[in-house]
């Protein structure tokens, strides 16, 4: 072995990394499991299973869990969505004591191989290791490691969408075939139209013997108001909407009727204005659709969809439906001509669920009285008061929002922890940088750990290293690596506390305050200048 790899190994063994744990203290760590809604009855993937192991290894090892997280959502979900994920990096992030999150393997944590390969290296970078029970031991510093991670994290993404591939090719599949016994077409899920109901049959069994449900959809029976509720679907949308009833009108129907709502207790103008959308209709005339909307809730093109006739059993005709759409699109057309346009971005700072009512869960919503501008329970103008009560609570809109304002401000920290907020607004800096410089995000402590190895090769010259000219060509290396990141880190944003803070409030005196709000807007708005 040459003198150089043993002061190596010497320096390996010395390093806090390889040290064992010091006798007395145990290592702290976050548990976190995780299943998709489609893997839940899969064995060996439940979470209580995933637990057991977590649990079980952390005994054998001497590891201290301080709290356990899970969520049953798929993994490719948008970040933000993923709320208990979230909870459990936060805690990662600000607990000093936590060094590990334990995960059944890596594929728990995510199937983004991009994503998931930042949020790892971004706590790697806070001194938390993410530690998978059944995937191998990764040293992210050698040439292998950089392989085997890469492949790992490429395996599960692949795994996951190769899944997805094949559910979406059985539910097309599904909703296309048609039940032996009654002859109408299965359904994928999802909630049936007013005057429907979903319908289980037993077809038979799957592997490992469990059941084989299938759903289809038939007229609703159940009685409300003395008739079925198909019945009075069927009543709402000849002879009311055909008609030309407005909104309004058939929500008040329903209402007065006693007609039980379809999520609420009472109707809404929202209700029946999706109930009245041609894709509505369509399934009131018997037409099985599915591929009509992406995951973000938008409608895709019409050529993607799926569309089966005759899939279950209609309640109006097609001419009907027609006629339907007919008079909704004239009094779409009346009522613009009755409105002014709006501004794609609301100017109601806590509308879309940030504001509720305190008596009745629902939205506030914005409402202009003449020159004054009020925040209103939603169920006023949307459902007549129903379900909230009366008279309706008004509440000034400059009053509220100028305190929630400065409740932002305070929860900041803008005068009290400025630190923090600069440390916030130097993390979404760094990924701006990232994004839109191509440079690497840990340029800072690659300088660090390259001056650590320079001092090991000059310490090692000094201590009589035989291979000489080994080490000065080493040091060329090195030195030469150290330039190379240094330009790059010369080129990357950062700011301080009283920066931070000065900005901020510029931004409330110029009335952006939608910025206190979003660090990652203030961020872009930084950016720019």
């Amino acid at each position: 072995m040459t003198p150089a790899l043993s002061l190596l190994n010497e320096l390996r063994r010395s390093s806090p990394e390889h040290d064992p744990p010091t006798a007395g203290i145990r290592p702290k760590a976050l548990a976190w499991a995780r299943v998709s809604t489609d893997e839940q009855e899969e064995r060996g993937l439940s979470i209580p299973e995933q637990f057991g192991d977590i649990r079980s290894y952390a005994e054998k090892h001497g590891i201290e869990i301080v709290a356990e997280f899970h969520e049953a959502a798929s993994a490719f979900r948008q970040q933000h969505r993923r709320v208990e994920f979230q909870k459990m990096l936060s805690r990662a992030r600000s607990d000093r004591d936590v060094s590990l999150i334990l995960v059944h393997d890596l594929s728990r944590f995510g199937r983004d191989s991009g994503i998931t390969k930042s949020q790892i290296d971004e706590l790697r970078r806070d001194g938390v290791r993410v530690k998978s029970l059944n995937d191998p031991e990764i040293d992210s510093e050698t040439a292998a490691g950089v392989y085997l991670g890469a492949i790992t994290l490429a395996k599960n993404e692949a795994y996951s969408r190769e899944v997805a591939f094949h559910t979406r090719k059985t539910c097309r599949a599904n909703v296309k075939a048609r039940d032996p016994e009654t002859g109408w077409c299965y359904k994928n899920g999802g909630q049936p139209p007013f005057g429907y109901r979903a319908k289980r049959l037993n077809r038979g069994e799957i592997k490992r013997g469990r059941p084989l449900i299938k759903t289809i959809w038939v007229p609703d029976e159940t009685v409300a108001a003395g008739r079925p509720m198909y019945e009075w679907a069927r009543h709402c949308l000849v002879e009311l909407a055909a008609k030309g009833a407005s909104l309004a009108e058939l929500r008040d129907f329903c209402n007065t009727k006693g007609i039980p709502g379809r999520r609420k207790r009472y109707w809404a103008l929202s209700t029946w204005n999706a109930l009245l959308q041609p894709t509505a209709l369509l399934q009131f005339c018997g037409y099985g659709l599915w591929n009509v909307r992406d995951r973000r809730g938008c409608e895709r093109p019409s050529s993607e969809w799926v569309m089966v006739e005759n899939a279950h059993q209609s309640l109006i005709s097609e001419e009907e439906a027609r006629c339907i759409s007919e008079i909704r699109r004239v009094q779409s057309q009346e009522a613009s001509f009755n409105t002014s346009n709006r501004s794609r971005s609301s100017s109601y700072l806590l509308s879309g669920g940030m504001f509720k009512c305190g008596r009745c869960g629902a939205n506030m919503i914005g409402f202009q009285n003449g020159k004054s501008v009020y925040y209103v329970c939603g169920s006023q103008p949307y459902r007549r008061g129903l379900g909230c009560g009366r008279p309706a609570v008004y509440v000034p809109k400059a009053q509220v929002e100028a305190e929630v304002i400065q409740g932002i401000q305070d929860l900041l920290g803008v005068c009290g922890n400025p630190k923090g907020l600069a440390k916030k607004v130097n993390d979404e800096l760094r990924q701006l940088w990232v994004s839109k410089a191509s440079f690497e995000p840990n340029v800072r402590t690659r300088v660090a750990a390259i001056d650590q190895k320079i001092g090991n090769v000059r310490r090692a010259i000094e201590e009589g290293l035989e291979d000489a000219s080994w080490a000065n060509s080493r040091l060329q290396e090195l030195v030469s690596e150290r330039k190379n990141l240094e330009s790059q880190a010369a080129g990357q944003p950062h700011i301080d506390a009283e920066t931070v803070r000065a900005y901020v409030r510029i931004s409330v005196g110029c009335s952006n305050e939608v910025n206190l709000l979003n660090t990652r807007g203030f961020c872009e708005n930084f950016w720019k200048e």
